[in-house]
């Protein structure tokens, strides 16, 4: 292995960092980048995804690992890296695509990433974050404003939901449960109401916790997979009597499988007569926030004490970048409270020293992205992209409708659609389709039966694209 190996002097280390260099390479990659992106946007490839197994997909870059040492000139990766990387990775882009929650990156954020990967300010004090910290500041408080929060409102950026759900639990323990937990542990088991569609992540933050699986009280749902509210006072009551201190309800905006929206309006009012704090698991679906046309099932989030939001899912941001609002700007501080002297001079609430509010000391300029859209559109450029994102799902929903073959589980309320072909295996179905590209979308489990699943994440994906799809599932079928 060459891991020891290393420049032996100064000198050798000013081929890293020479400007030209920089430049030359810098121009090569922005072609490369281009190129890609052409080809995705053409639709000439065979495949959105290679049907490789993983096990040959780490055996070939395995194969690309050397054991003999080599000489240190400058250059970190070939173009034939680089090639590799961008032909075998799943290709967003391309308007096929229809698979997992993730943003189709608007291309121009691919600079800015690389002018903050660049400046590498980490963001956990002041002095590592003068530009990017008061722009989080600015912007969260904001896009929380705008979300129909307060002047009291308030938020941080994290890399990802699973984090942004489990700070925001933290907030509620410390804000809700009996003594200070933070510094004395619990004095009691705590719980929280959460949808049986719940994300994991909710579930996995609970036991973070140390609440165990009866701090997990799963609320039965609908036939459309929202929470049944007679079920959720007999839930409450239940856990009540067995001893649990119950703190915290939780609310999905939308479920992951089928993009359904929990009531909100309906568990605000159940959180403030029975003093919880309300979350709202918002991280693909509170986007919607941003469009007058969808924004209504997310009526009586402006009233949760806590909302997570994924701009990395439906609003165009490379991945992660999820923010965690706050309706009292000042809880963020109560789910992290220790002292750090070698970071911080004072112990009171300071924006400005990021790193009170969040689990990450050092954290990415996750802010660059989301001031740069705000800054230059406001929510416009948004509302757009979600009701484009939005439509793609509906027309894919009328034309399933139309279909005799297939079964629509639910009219979409996001860009979400799930469907099956009658009476066949839909789990052979999307391997098959996968194997013989190009089309790429994946499945889920809903009652005890496979059905097929496509998240329109590409505003460039044309009515002819859904209809492809369709045509060739049932010619597999």
């Amino acid at each position: 292995m060459n891991a020891g190996i290393k420049p032996k002097d100064g000198s050798d280390w000013s081929n890293f960092y020479t400007v030209e260099g920089f430049r030359n390479r810098g121009l090569e990659v922005v072609n490369m980048l281009s190129e890609y992106v052409a080809v995705s946007q053409a639709r000439t490839r065979s495949h959105v995804l290679n049907s490789e197994a993983p096990l040959d997909r780490l055996n070939y870059w395995k194969s690309r690992i050397k054991s003999e040492l080599k000489a240190v000139d400058g250059t970190l990766f070939s173009e034939d890296f680089l090639t590799e990387l961008l032909q075998r990775s799943n290709h967003l882009h391309d308007p096929r695509y229809a698979g997992h929650q993730v943003a189709v990156p608007l291309p121009e954020l691919a600079w800015l990433q690389a002018a903050t990967a660049l400046l590498n300010n980490g963001m956990a004090i002041d002095e590592m974050g003068p530009a990017s910290s008061p722009m989080e500041e600015a912007v969260m408080q904001s896009v929380a404003q705008f979300m129909g929060f307060g002047e009291e409102a308030g938020g941080i950026l994290t890399h990802g939901g699973t984090l942004a759900n489990l700070t925001a639990l933290l907030a509620a323990r410390q804000r809700k449960s009996e003594g200070n937990p933070w510094r004395d542990g619990a004095t009691r088991p705590c719980a929280l109401l959460v949808s049986e569609q719940a994300h994991y992540c909710v579930d996995r933050a609970a036991r973070v916790m140390g609440w165990g699986a009866e701090g997990i009280i799963q609320v039965p749902t609908d036939s459309a997979h929202r929470i049944i509210q007679s079920e959720l006072v007999a839930a409450h009551e239940a856990a009540v009597n067995k001893g649990l201190e119950v703190i915290a309800v939780v609310g999905n905006a939308c479920t992951t499988s089928t993009g359904t929206f929990d009531d909100l309006v309906m568990l605000a009012d159940f959180a403030e007569a029975q003093d919880l704090w309300f979350h709202v698991d918002g991280a693909h679906g509170a986007g919607q926030v941003f469009s007058e046309k969808h924004r209504g099932v997310l009526k009586g989030m402006e009233r949760a004490d806590s909302v997570a939001m994924d701009f990395h899912k439906m609003l165009g941001i490379p991945a992660l970048c999820t923010g965690l609002f706050y309706r009292k700007g000042s809880d963020a501080y109560s789910a992290f409270n220790q002292e750090a002297h070698y970071l911080y001079e004072s112990e009171d609430e300071e924006w400005w020293n990021l790193s009170k509010r969040t689990f990450e000391c050092t954290k990415r300029m996750l802010s660059a992205a989301v001031f740069g859209i705000w800054e230059a559109h406001g929510p416009r450029l948004w509302e757009s992209l979600v009701d484009r994102l939005i439509d793609r799902a509906k027309v894919a929903a009328a034309e399933i409708e139309r279909r005799p073959r297939w079964e629509l589980f639910a009219t979409p309320q996001s860009n979400i659609v799930c469907f099956r072909l009658i009476d066949r295996d839909n789990s052979a179905l999307r391997a098959r389709l996968i194997e013989q590209g190009p089309h790429y979308i994946v499945k889920t489990v809903l009652d005890g039966q496979t059905w097929l699943r496509c998240t329109f994440q590409n505003p460039l994906t044309t009515d002819e694209d859904i209809f492809g799809l369709l045509d060739t599932l049932e010619s597999l079928g």
